[in-house]
């Protein structure tokens, strides 16, 4: 059998309040002591990191990611439908892809360890990632899109720096649900359609979001089908007692959560009779924006090859 193939390695140096950068330099030295060819397709910022990894995806056996869920969502519109593997080093602030994936989260070199024993055996989980289709042209994510409440929630969290981290994502949350009762959505699922004011809608490949929200407990990223996570329009003390909940995933018996399966997912801003749709927020999958409404989700099995 010939040896593992050439390995590229993506880092982001600011990720988890700079813990990516000493992350990522003991994921370069121990992949390369253990006898693997590493190219460090790390850049100055996200966009000179992703086109390196554009030019370079078909050379190589695997791309690794050194940092949170914003570069492994980059990684993921590289390598997704290909026959490049994804690893990932989890180092960032919510680490939900590696966290929905069943992958190690707190140890870089058992992390790098159990990457290396996949390059050499060959071994990868063939997992489902999700196509993005709206306007702005086509996008892929891995774990879950928001689209009410918590893409708000999302966008507020990213643009703060303090708390570290998943307390950032609680604190933003409270800060929305202080003013946001319901969005009007158009949901079609797999032909069905549904028209209602809801509070979020998540399209989930897998179970969490926003540091480790249990919002879609029962999400199999090998299924073939994405878990649509519907919680109707509250008034502000339901809804705060509501995310209470969702970290330990106890949400789903609320009579406003209702859970629905597809394979194709259509969201849309719901237009009242006689008058004009509301702009609703930027979605956001694995946390980051990924178009606006309307958009579907379409789900491609086994679209991303997981070093596992």
């Amino acid at each position: 059998m010939s040896g593992p193939g050439p390995v590229g390695l993506l880092v982001n140096p600011t990720a988890g309040r700079g813990a990516g950068f000493a992350a990522g330099a003991r994921v370069r030295a121990e992949l390369r002591r253990l006898g693997h060819a590493v190219t460090d397709l790390s850049g100055p910022d996200p966009d000179a990191a992703r086109a390196a990894a554009r030019r370079a995806a078909g050379d190589l056996q695997a791309l690794v990611v050194v940092g949170g869920d914003g570069l492994v969502h980059a990684a993921v519109q590289e390598v997704a439908g290909t026959g490049t593997a994804l690893g990932i080093v989890p180092a960032g602030t919510g680490n939900d892809v590696a966290r929905g994936l069943g992958l190690p989260l707190h140890d870089p070199l058992a992390a790098v360890s159990a990457l290396s024993a996949a390059l050499r055996t060959g071994s990868r989980r063939a997992v489902d990632a999700v196509r993005v289709h709206s306007a702005e042209g086509e996008r892929w994510y891995a774990s879950i899109l928001a689209s009410g409440v918590d893409a708000l929630v999302n966008e507020r969290a990213n643009a703060w720096r303090w708390p570290p981290g998943p307390a950032r994502y609680t604190l933003a949350a409270v800060r929305e649900l202080l003013t946001v009762r319901g969005l009007p959505l158009r949901i079609t699922l797999d032909g069905r359609v549904l028209e209602r004011e809801v509070l979020l809608a998540a399209v989930a490949n897998t179970r969490c979001y926003g540091g480790g929200l249990d919002v879609a407990p029962g999400a199999d990223p090998a299924d073939g089908l994405l878990d649509v996570v519907v919680v109707d329009a509250l008034s502000t003390v339901p809804a705060l007692r509501l995310f209470t909940k969702l970290r330990p995933g106890e949400h789903l018996g609320s009579p406003a959560v209702r859970v629905h399966r597809a394979r194709t997912v259509r969201l849309e801003p719901l237009v009242a009779a006689g008058g004009r749709a509301r702009r609703l927020p930027r979605p956001h999958a694995d946390g980051e924006p990924v178009g606006r409404l309307p958009l579907t989700c379409e789900v491609v099995p086994s679209a991303l090859h997981v070093l596992a």
